[in-house]
Parts: C-alpha cells; sequence; structure tokens
C-alpha cells in the first residue's frame, strides 16, 4: 500500500477510548492506552485518537493532558527504534535484555530520557 515518493493508499482510522469513573478505570491504563494508539505504525496524518470520559472526571484530565506531552517523546521513541510493546508501562515492565537487537548509540540515552 505504500510507497515511497506516492501519496499514502491507507484508509484514515479513528480510535474511540471511553471511560467514566477513574477509580475504577484508572487514568494509567487509560494513559497507556492512548500512547499505544498514537505509537500505531501507521502513517500519522491517518490516525486520529477520542477520548471520552462520561464521568468528567478532573483526574482522568489532568492524566490526560500529562500524557499528551509524554507522547510527544514516546511516539518518535517508540517508531525510530520499532519498541514493542508500545503501550510504555508494560514496555518497562518488561524483564528482557532491552539492547538486544538494538545497535544504535543513542538507543540506551533516549530510553532512560523516557523513563
Amino acid at each position: 500500500y505504500e510507497k515511497e515518493g506516492q501519496p499514502s493508499r491507507l484508509a484514515p482510522v479513528d480510535f474511540f477510548v471511553s471511560t467514566v469513573d477513574p477509580s475504577k478505570e484508572p487514568p494509567l491504563v487509560t494513559a497507556n492506552t492512548v500512547l499505544s494508539i498514537l505509537a500505531v505504525d501507521y502513517p500519522v496524518d491517518k490516525v486520529s485518537c477520542y477520548v471520552s470520559d462520561d464521568g468528567a472526571a478532573m483526574l482522568t484530565f489532568e492524566a490526560l493532558s500529562e500524557t499528551s506531552e509524554f507522547a510527544r517523546k514516546w511516539v518518535p521513541f517508540c517508531k525510530k527504534f520499532n519498541i514493542e510493546p508500545r503501550a510504555p508501562e508494560w514496555y518497562f515492565a518488561q524483564k528482557i535484555d532491552y539492547l538486544k537487537d538494538k545497535v544504535l548509540p543513542s538507543f540506551v540515552k533516549e530510553r532512560r530520557a523516557m523513563k
């Protein structure tokens, strides 16, 4: 579908994330969901993510505000180094050798900046 130098033929994709009560659906889970959506391997101009907070919780709003700031660093990091999984909580919880198959010297420095 993608040919270099030609316009993308991929369809735009919209993702909807709904939440109601931050005590039952922790904002950290919502934030990780949004970050993994934004970091999906798809043309960035073809992906939209919408969050519906039917509970209108200030905690969720503030968490997502911080999430949007972190996304400015996280999404390029994921795409540059082909990070999997793309939800930061699960990525940093892995008990594996994160240097395996990573040859760029900037990886360690940028990974530390993400933590």
